[in-house]
């Protein structure tokens, strides 16, 4: 059986599910646990040294994918269900996935910033056994975890002003092209006239907005993820996302 390796409130892990899913991939997914997975997933992806993350899928025929886009791709040649990159939109697919990875990057720090500031949030961070046996260290250990992540992907040195101004600039392309886009029949409009791997990708950039009711995360952590200035000025974003999820993301 395919496996995904990921974690649950990640966007790049949601982007690859929701690819599996659309298209009616069978998969089962693991959690993948940050410091006490790395060894194993190095192994996995054969890379000792450097920046290992997930999602990472093993295939039911050994292949191994460790890129969301490129587990969207893997799916698009299986199953059933709209075709997630079809030929004519192939140029303009690949600028809004780049747009989706800035700003996504962008979000990523201002939230694990956020939650830098918030010792409930960190505690939730931890992994439960820890939460349960060892509470009052809990805030310290996600706090580490958080501050590992920063360290990792880099970009937090930019500044909170530099990230608010790609997520900004992003939002506004995404708000622009969907009002250049033809309606899709009763559905919720789509970027590019039918729902591609586009979609998927733009809409997780409001993750760091306004986190979708379906993201299981606790309740503090919800608070970091979320951003109340631009979830206002962008409601009527967060109302498409939510829209194409309830459209395309039955699963």
């Amino acid at each position: 059986m395919t496996e995904l390796l990921g974690l649950v409130f990640s966007p790049w892990t949601e982007k690859a599910r929701w690819a599996l899913d659309v298209r009616g991939v069978p998969y089962t997914f693991r959690h993948y646990q940050p410091l006490l997975g790395e060894p194993a997933l190095r192994v996995k992806l054969r890379r000792l040294t450097g920046r290992v993350s997930v999602p990472v899928l093993t295939a039911d025929d050994g292949r191994v994918l460790a890129d969301s886009a490129d587990i969207a791709r893997w799916a698009d040649g299986r199953g059933a269900g709209p075709t997630l990159f079809p030929a004519e939109h192939e140029a303009e697919i690949a600028r809004l996935l780049d747009l989706s990875e800035r700003a996504l990057a962008a979000g990523r720090a201002r939230a694990l910033s956020r939650m830098l500031a918030d010792d409930e949030a960190l505690a939730e961070m931890a992994p439960p056994p820890i939460r349960r046996a060892y509470a009052p260290l809990a805030a310290r250990l996600g706090g580490l975890g958080v501050r590992r992540t920063l360290r990792k992907y880099g970009g937090h040195e930019d500044g909170a002003e530099a990230h608010l101004r790609t997520m900004v600039a992003a939002l506004d392309e995404l708000r622009a092209t969907l009002a250049r886009s033809a309606p899709s029949g009763d559905g919720p409009r789509t970027l590019l006239g039918r729902f591609t791997f586009a979609d998927i990708a733009m809409s997780q950039v409001l993750v760091n907005v306004a986190p979708p009711a379906a993201l299981k995360l606790g309740a503090a952590s919800r608070r970091s993820f979320s951003d109340p200035e631009l979830r206002d000025r962008y409601a009527d974003l967060v109302a498409w996302r939510d829209e194409l999820y309830g459209a395309f993301r039955t699963t």
